[in-house]
């Protein structure tokens, strides 16, 4: 009899137990029975039930959703739902949430994250289609200029192409990159900017013109250093790249070392013979260094290439007015007891003065809205009392 108690209770135990597993069975299969609820009430539109019924799987505070709170298939369904409430053309749908997009990608992050075998073709599936979703959100982003906005969904899609589930097969989206690097530019992210585009000259996209990008973000932090160190680079690399050798150029005429602007010029021209505006770049830097009659000749090579070409016409001009005042000073420190040679270095000023007229003129042909030059223009012909020239100025 005790052994036959002994045994009856063991069965007892046995069936105990039994029951246990199956209550679990049960809360773990309701659970996420909740989960395929949340999916319908999606596919159905209606997103509310759908968001409503997906937070109890997902509460901390609820019991039953210690089943499925780490369960991938919870929060793969949670990001399908709010990717859902972002496409929705429904204004009340779009205002479950104040961040959708946020919330959509933090749920495909933790079913990645969750997703102990990796690989899975229904979670990959649905976030190469949540891929796309970002760069249009993105693009309209940039397009409504909430340039911050867009250069976060660029990133996250960049991000979910780093993940283990797409690393391996994925190709470098260097396109992305650059959209990265553009919306950041805009956003005045700059050393965001300066990563992507970065990253893409690594990869030889878009060219020169990553660099270019590159050196104007340096430019707005003010490090002209690194920005000219990046010109040099971007030369080595596309020596024919022209946009990056004119960055060199001004850089080097603006900051007053017109030798090293000349030596980049010179390989511009050497590219582009027929390109009169560096001609004109040219002359700038001769004339900065006091070669005035090389200058002179580089201008009017200029003037050859592209005849209407008032600021080289205007710049010869100028150097012959500057001669002509620095022999009127020279006319002036003259003893006045010597009326001969104060006439003669005076005329030698007038000559001068002269030969700057006919440039002048044409700079005022070609440039006619230039009050400046008309004004400098009518004092010339004054000073050298061309009279029927300046009246005529006069009435016009």
């Amino acid at each position: 009899m005790y052994q036959l108690k002994t045994q009856t209770f063991f069965n007892m135990k046995k069936l105990f137990f039994a029951a246990i597993l199956l209550l679990a069975g049960t809360v773990v299969f309701a659970q996420k029975g909740k989960v395929a609820s949340a999916l319908s009430y999606k596919d159905a539109g209606k997103l509310d039930k759908a968001l409503e019924t997906i937070k109890e799987t997902l509460d901390p505070a609820n019991e039953k959703a210690a089943k499925t709170i780490n369960w991938t298939g919870a929060w793969q369904a949670r990001g399908e739902i709010m990717e859902a409430i972002v496409l929705s053309k429904d204004e009340n749908f779009k205002k479950l949430d104040p961040n959708p997009v946020e919330e959509a990608y933090k749920s495909y992050m933790k079913a990645i994250e969750l997703d102990e075998k990796g690989g899975n073709p229904g979670l990959k599936i649905k976030l190469l289609g949540f891929t796309n979703t970002l760069v249009n959100q993105a693009v309209e982003a940039y397009q409504a200029n909430d340039y911050a906005k867009a250069t976060d969904y660029f990133e996250k899609k960049l991000a979910l192409d780093a993940t283990p589930m797409f690393k391996a097969d994925a190709a470098i989206d260097t396109a992305i990159m650059y959209n990265t690097g553009l919306a950041a530019m805009n956003a005045k992210q700059y050393q965001k900017a300066i990563k992507y585009f970065n990253d893409c000259a690594k990869y030889g996209y878009n060219g020169g013109s990553s660099y270019a990008q590159m050196i104007s973000a340096y430019q707005q932090l003010g490090d002209t250093v690194k920005s000219v160190e990046v010109m040099k680079q971007a030369l080595a690399k596309y020596p024919d790249d022209q946009s990056i050798n004119v960055q060199l150029i001004n850089y080097y005429i603006m900051s007053g070392q017109p030798n090293e602007a000349i030596s980049y010029l010179d390989k511009a021209i050497e590219k582009e013979k027929d390109n009169s505006s560096f001609y004109l770049a040219k002359g700038v830097a001769l004339d900065k260094l006091g070669r005035q009659d090389e200058a002179i000749e580089v201008y009017k090579q200029a003037t050859v290439i592209k005849p209407d070409n008032a600021d080289a016409y205007y710049n010869i001009g100028v150097i012959y007015f500057n001669r002509g005042v620095k022999q009127f000073d020279v006319a002036n420190s003259v003893d006045t007891k010597d009326q001969v040679k104060y006439e003669a270095e005076k005329n030698k000023s007038d000559d001068e003065f002269r030969k700057a007229v006919p440039f002048l003129e044409k700079a005022v042909q070609y440039n006619p809205t230039d009050t400046y030059i008309s004004e400098q223009l009518k004092n010339l012909y004054y000073r050298l009392k061309m009279m029927d020239k300046f009246d005529a100025m006069n009435k016009k």
